[in-house]
């Protein structure tokens, strides 16, 4: 199954709890319609082009490049954001009372479009959106939820709860997107090599944030290493964060089932494998369902026994303790706990099959759906079969 083969085969449109109101008040609600383009440089060069501070935009999220994407923005009413290039728009939707915050995001809209499948395949996938669209699917974050994770699976995250403040900075030092171009992949790599070689690392680091924190760990030495890390702005931060406690979450879900009646098969993250159900007893399909999972914090509510014994056990495998994720040392970093369902139940899906026009003698299915807050159709799509994405 080949999917994102081209930009419009998958389309992914924002669906508010609210309606805008078409009478003035004091935020505009725009549409920014795009392809090609993440959502932060988008909003960057909308931002740019109609002379609006950065700050005064509002998003409920990003939004892949590899997609043609709609979603909304907010800025306060004296601004105009309405504004087109290659490859974006910016559109007036309306006015709200208040900025956009994640609770007036009621899902998102899907239409996608599934290629390069023999009919055996396409018959199997069929199958497993017949169960899908009856049975749900476990709810876990997908690769996108870990784009800032290592290729040995080190989570940032993970090395600041433990205290491992230096190990931390040389990551964030050489830290690379596996997307990024090879002579950023070869630098980074060089940082890390040169770890501790200040005078060594110096030409090597052109970003403005990696120069500030090199001048001070140049006088204070590793004394200094605290200090940088208190540089990284906080929205960057709980990136790294969010990364790790996604990744606690998954395995925490997945350990469970895992320990249950069902039948389960493995799906393949970039942080290692997880399982995912075909079927399970119909009293346990109705919890997963209905009672939702707290992502790590020190604030989070106790756990159900069946998996608090999960979640301790796993805590303990990695050497960590609940207590430990509250980062005095560190004011922006912070887990903040939130309830998510284990399970979901995709709405309104629709699917036919047809002839692939891109790839002869293959098979195609048009697919429909709508998703809650949070979910993933990737996740929905691994569950169905074994997905291809483009490579970048």
């Amino acid at each position: 199954m080949r999917i994102k083969t081209k930009a419009d085969d998958f389309c992914v449109e924002e669906v508010l709890h609210f309606a805008p109101a078409k009478k003035e008040m004091p935020f505009r609600l725009f549409l920014l319609e795009k392809e090609g383009w993440n959502t932060s440089d988008a909003v960057r060069e909308a931002a740019v082009r109609k002379k609006v501070p950065l700050g005064e935009i509002r998003s409920l999220g990003r939004k892949d490049r590899h997609a043609r994407t709609v979603q909304f923005l907010s800025v306060p009413a004296e601004y105009d954001l309405a504004c087109e290039g290659e490859g974006f728009s910016v559109r007036s939707a309306g006015y709200s009372l208040k900025q956009l915050e994640p609770a007036v995001l009621k899902g998102n809209r899907f239409s996608l479009v599934l290629r390069g499948m023999d009919d055996r395949e396409a018959e199997r996938t069929e199958i497993r959106l017949e169960q899908i669209s009856s049975r749900g699917f476990a709810n876990y974050f997908d690769d996108q939820r870990f784009g800032n994770v290592g290729s040995k699976g080190e989570f940032f995250g993970e090395m600041v709860v433990k205290r491992r403040f230096d190990a931390a900075l040389r990551k964030y030092f050489s830290f690379c997107h596996p997307e990024a171009p090879a002579y950023l992949k070869k630098r980074k790599a060089l940082l890390a090599e040169k770890w501790g070689k200040w005078e060594e690392m110096e030409p090597l680091c052109t970003e403005p944030l990696l120069k500030k924190m090199l001048s001070l760990l140049k006088k204070k030495g590793r004394e200094g290493v605290l200090a940088c890390l208190r540089l990284i702005p906080a929205e960057e931060m709980g990136m790294y964060f969010s990364a790790y406690s996604s990744f606690l979450w998954n395995e925490t879900l997945s350990r469970f089932l895992q320990g249950e009646d069902g039948e389960l098969f493995p799906v393949e993250l970039r942080t290692g494998q997880v399982y995912q159900y075909a079927g399970l007893p119909e009293d346990l399909q109705r919890r997963l369902l209905s009672e939702p999972l707290h992502t790590v914090g020190p604030d989070m509510p106790p756990l159900p026994p069946d998996l608090d014994g999960v979640f301790s056990r796993l805590l303990g495998e990695r050497g960590v303790r609940l207590s430990k994720f509250r980062m005095k040392e560190i004011s922006q970093a912070y887990f903040a706990s939130f309830p998510r369902q284990c399970a979901v139940l995709p709405e309104d899906m629709e699917w036919k099959r047809e002839e692939d026009g891109l790839f002869p003698g293959k098979v195609a299915l048009r697919l429909r759906f709508f998703l809650p807050r949070g979910s993933y159709a990737t996740m929905l799509l691994k569950s169905a079969g074994r997905v291809q994405e483009p490579r970048t």
